[in-house]
This record gives structure tokens, C-alpha cells and sequence, in this order.
């Protein structure tokens, strides 16, 4: 059965939304979508959902702090219960905490001396190792026989250790820096 505009009383196509003489909307006629552009908004919905999931659920992390440096890790990392607290005197204070997760363990461990006006570089370069740059930082890798690996810096006055069971584990350490409001 044939329709007409109400405007203009031209007769109307099948399916059409406006009169193609007046430009006038048909009432009652919806533009519908089709089958192929509600995939479309379906897959982009699914993509959008999958890319969503994975930046919240694996791409958390956690702010972590040794004496008064701060380290980002993963947040599947849990903290080991045994932390190290040692004091030699009242100038030097050495502090070390551990971390693992289901395939790795970071240890990271902080010297300082405040005010005793030694040079951190130094002695992170008296420790051995080879000259490397990891973390924005120049400093030593070390590699342990068997038993992992560890790069010592210097960071204004204290020594940073972050030492890792497998290598690919330092991909997980994130420097941020040392905390001086605490100071």
C-alpha cells in the first residue's frame, strides 16, 4: 500500500524516513540499524570491555617505601613479613625489604648516612660491579652465580640496592625517588 507525505502529498518510497520532495519526517518510520552495524557496535563494545579489563585488573601498581626512597611495583607483588632494620651508629642506618609474586623476588634495600657528607656514588662504586645505567640512574649490576642479580646507585646520600632473583624482574621495579618531606 502506497503512502503520501503529509505535507506535500507526494507518494513516498517503501521505507523512507523523509519525503524525498519536502524534505518532511514521515511519522511513525524510525531509521533502523542493521544487522551489520549493530556487529559492529557489539565488537567495539567487546574490545573496548577487554581493553578496559586489562588496564585496571593487570596493570595496577603499588607505591612501595624503604626509609624514605620510593619504588612502584606491580600490585600482584606481596611484601615479604621479614624486613631488615639496622642501625650501625647514629650516622649509618641500613634498611631492606623483600617482595614477591608467583614468579619472582625483588629485594631492595636502602643505606644512608645523614649528614656525614659521604659520597653515595662511591660507595656504590666500591661495591664492584659493571658501570651501568638502569632506572635513570647511573650506577653497578652485579650478578650473583646462580642466585640473581642486583644494581646498586647512589642516590643523593644513600645507597640503593635493588636486587632481583631473575633478571627479567627488574622490568617490574619503577624508581620514583627519594621522599624528603619525611626529612
Amino acid at each position: 500500500m502506497a503512502e503520501y507525505c503529509s505535507k506535500c502529498g507526494e507518494k513516498l518510497k517503501e521505507d523512507a524516513v523523509f519525503c524525498g520532495n519536502c524534505g518532511e519526517r514521515v511519522p511513525g518510520k524510525n531509521r533502523k540499524l542493521s544487522n551489520n552495524h549493530i556487529i559492529l557496535i557489539v565488537v567495539i563494545l567487546v574490545i573496548l570491555a577487554i581493553f578496559l579489563s586489562y588496564t585496571f585488573l593487570f596493570n595496577q601498581t603499588q607505591v612501595v617505601k624503604v626509609d624514605d626512597v620510593q619504588f612502584e611495583l606491580p600490585a600482584d607483588y606481596i611484601n615479604e613479613p621479614l624486613r631488615t632494620d639496622v642501625n650501625y651508629d647514629a650516622n649509618v642506618k641500613s634498611s631492606a625489604m623483600g617482595w614477591s609474586n608467583d614468579r619472582y623476588y625483588i629485594e631492595i634495600g636502602v643505606t644512608q648516612t645523614p649528614g656525614s657528607g659521604f659520597n653515595s656514588e662511591e660507595v656504590a662504586a666500591s661495591l664492584g660491579g659493571t658501570p651501568t645505567k638502569m632506572f635513570g640512574y647511573s650506577g653497578y649490576y652485579l650478578e650473583y652465580e646462580n642466585e640473581g642479580y642486583a644494581f646498586i646507585f647512589g642516590l643523593r646520600d644513600e645507597v640503593c640496592m635493588i636486587y632481583v632473583s631473575d633478571y627479567d624482574a627488574f622490568d617490574d621495579v619503577k624508581v620514583i625517588g627519594q621522599d624528603i618531606s619525611q626529612r
